[in-house]
């Protein structure tokens, strides 16, 4: 899916669309927009969300971790966090550097003093278990692509990068895919 040239403008954090705002490679323009396009998603699906903006306070984060879910008992987990909430949702990748997003599924716990998550890593593309969790993908899917995002699934990722190649990530270990190129955590 990748070529080696936009590989390499990926690992030094520039875009690889001529599409806006990701070719303007300015962070606030392409953090508005996809804020925009998750209150739609939010607004169009009735979920609620929970999104990390800010590179999980360190570091750089080529993506947007976007959770959805639903206050609901399908949305629920059966763990053994009595005073927690505790919802399995939807992960939606988005790429800072390309209109690209990936699905998965993940669970966060919280109290209003902490709370524990997952973290993504390309075993968990495009698995979506939890029947609540892949009827909201179904219809976010929908509200992205309307927005002229595209969805990239395990399959178009899951090529290897030359063993040379060095990802800056703390998400994956050698050997790296295209995903760990499109979405890396650099802390």
């Amino acid at each position: 899916m990748l070529s080696p040239a936009q590989i390499e403008l990926l690992l030094s954090q520039r875009s690889i669309s001529e599409r806006q705002p990701w070719a303007s490679n300015d962070e606030l323009k392409i953090q508005d927009f996809y804020q925009t396009v998750c209150a739609s998603v939010c607004r169009d699906t009735a979920s609620l969300s929970r999104i990390e903006w800010r590179h999980y306070s360190s570091g750089y984060a080529s993506f947007i971790d976007a959770w959805f879910y639903k206050p609901e008992r399908r949305f629920g987990s059966s763990g053994i966090f009595r005073k927690w909430s505790h919802y399995k949702g939807l992960i939606v990748l988005l790429s800072r550097l390309s209109p690209h997003f990936v699905f998965m599924e993940g669970e966060k716990h919280w109290t209003t003093t902490g709370g524990s998550s997952y973290m993504p890593e390309s075993a968990m593309l495009d698995r979506l278990p939890t029947p609540g969790v892949a009827a909201l993908a179904a219809e976010v899917q929908a509200i992205l692509e309307s927005h002229g995002l595209v969805r990239a699934f395990k399959d178009d990722l899951s090529d290897s990068l030359p063993l040379d190649i060095e990802v800056p990530t703390i998400l994956a270990e050698p050997p790296y895919t295209q995903y760990d190129a499109l979405f890396y955590w650099e802390d």
